[in-house]
């Protein structure tokens, strides 16, 4: 007789003990310290109630090391170095250069994934950085209304796109890759708040519509929201106008009205036999990161040599200069070239972008570069054997490399205010291992906020290096990341009115299984929330 499958036959599907139903609501970079804030002055009510009379918390993330890590990190229940997801652009081992972050790329499974095997009936919208899953008996809904796009619009079953797009038509909204400049503020508020009416009649006619015992939907309008509104309602951020901000000075809080009044509505459709999750792994705040300088940081150290890092500036200065053929692309005006960039494939776009980002690069001299990011400053070795043309020995040069590259990123201060340009510098190998590490950056530097990171950093060692802020550089965002994750929850097996304890978002996904009546796969790091289950 042949083996029965992990996967349930169609024909046997079943109910999860004591027919327990879950409902998760990702708000994609929703900060937490701001709704905590506006919860207290009465501006989300729906936020409010769930924190009154479930379960609130601020679970701790991969966010504060690496924050494109944390989505992914929430669906695998797994970390970093087992996922290997950390940006939109990252760097291959085996291969020399940068590259866009596929979903593919992604080496873990969704949670999900073992929930449909199980026979629970799943209902999943909108997952940041994911794919199908196949096979699969529920819904999928991909890149119909996210932040980013990581793999090709999708819908399984097909139907369902299409039946998606006749109802309530198309997303009315930019994906990222063509959002060129700092949006017009009133049209950008305005814009997300008519998505976010539109996601909620989708999401509220998938869960009236479509049977669940699992259902997942994501509100992704508070990541555009948190990056391009945030020197509107900053009065002391640098980019502030007050000439653009009059009768905006709540744009931002009004995005996320928005998002309390779509998430009233969802919990309207749910009864108190539902577990109700809603949950972000990251949060949002002013753009003071360094990363645009690290490039002439590590020219003067003397370990990266491409065209225009450490040019020289007058006064002692480094300039990070771009070379000849990007000043040559720039003598094009900006308007065109972002209206031709407008109208390229998506592919086309992403591989231009990514042939720019390691444009020139001396590998032959290089030790150390930088993988673009407007985060965190993500630097990697030039390693033999991992990298194809690396140059550092394994061992105890590379060794030698990232203490001295700790010492002198760590050394670096703003000079307009000598605070310490650094928060933390983290070596991902031992935070994070595991067969993908190898993937990762080797250094992360998180940015202290109290520096006010913006056209400057010095130190004995590299001198000062100068650029334009990080806000005037594309993709010019005026807020970013920041790790204040939060989670807020309802349901009849929780803990009500009592706070999560020290927990991890890598714990989410085996919370949910236990929830449903299914076994945590061995693979996973993190353990089920005991303080938030009965």
């Amino acid at each position: 007789m042949a083996k029965r499958s992990g996967r349930a036959n169609e024909g046997s599907r079943r109910a999860p003990a004591g027919n327990r139903r879950v409902l998760l609501v990702g708000v994609d970079i929703a900060d937490g310290a701001l709704i905590d804030r506006w919860c207290r002055e009465g501006h989300l009510p729906h936020f409010r109630a769930l924190r009154e009379e479930g379960i609130w918390g601020e679970p701790r993330t991969t966010a504060e090391v690496l924050h494109v890590s944390a989505w992914p990190t929430v669906h695998t229940g797994t970390l970093p170095g087992k996922h290997g997801i950390y940006h939109a652009y990252q760097v291959r081992a085996g291969e020399q250069g940068i590259r866009r972050a596929r979903a593919r790329d992604q080496a873990m499974p969704p949670f999900w994934k073992f929930l449909d095997e199980a026979g629970r009936r799943c209902l999943v919208a909108d997952a940041f950085f994911t794919h199908p899953v196949e096979p699969f008996a529920g819904i999928q809904i991909h890149e119909y209304g996210t932040w980013t796009w990581f793999s090709d619009p999708e819908t399984v079953p097909r139907a369902i796109g299409k039946e998606i797009r006749r109802r309530f038509g198309a997303y009315p909204f930019p994906e990222h890759t063509k959002v060129l400049t700092v949006p017009d503020p009133r049209w950008l508020r305005d814009r997300l708040r008519a998505a976010l009416s539109l996601k909620s009649k989708v999401n509220r006619w998938l869960l009236r519509e479509h049977p669940w015992d699992f259902a997942y939907v994501n509100f992704a309008e508070t990541h555009a929201a948190g990056h391009y509104l945030w020197h509107v309602v900053d009065s002391s951020f640098p980019a502030h106008r007050p000439e653009e901000s009059r009768g905006l000075e709540h744009a931002l809080r009004d995005v996320y009205e928005a998002v309390d009044a779509a998430l009233g509505e969802l919990l309207a459709e749910t009864d108190d036999s539902v577990h109700v999750l809603v949950v972000s792994a990251d949060g949002m705040g002013p753009n003071y990161a360094g990363c645009h300088l690290i490039p002439g940081v590590l020219r003067r150290l003397g370990l990266y040599f491409a065209p225009g890092a450490g040019e020289s500036a007058g006064s002692g200065a480094t300039e990070f200069r771009p070379g000849l053929l990007a000043r040559a692309r720039r003598l094009v005006p900006l308007r065109f070239r972002q209206e031709v960039t407008r109208r390229l494939p998506r592919t086309l776009h992403y591989r231009m972008s990514t042939k720019w980002a390691s444009h020139g690069i001396d590998w032959e001299r290089t030790k150390a570069y930088v993988v673009p990011n407007a985060n965190e400053g993500y630097v990697r070795l030039n390693l033999k054997g991992r990298e194809p043309h690396g140059i550092v020995e394994p061992g105890r040069e590379a060794e030698e490399l990232l203490a001295f590259l700790e010492t002198s990123l760590g050394d670096l201060v703003n000079p307009e205010n000598g605070v310490r340009a650094a928060a933390r510098i983290a070596r991902t190998q031992e935070l994070f291992p595991g067969k993908e590490s190898r993937h990762l950056p080797d250094l992360v530097v998180t940015w202290s906020p109290e520096a006010r990171i913006g056209r400057a950093v010095e130190s004995e060692a590299a001198g000062r290096v100068t650029g334009e802020p990080g806000y005037a550089i594309a993709p010019y965002y005026t807020g970013n990341h920041r790790p204040n994750a939060f989670t807020a929850a309802r349901g009849p097996e929780f803990r009500a009115g009592s706070l999560l304890g020290a927990e991890h978002l890598v714990g989410l996904a085996p919370t949910i299984l236990g929830l449903l009546g299914c076994d945590v796969p061995s693979h996973m790091d993190g353990g089920a929330w005991n303080s938030l289950v009965r």
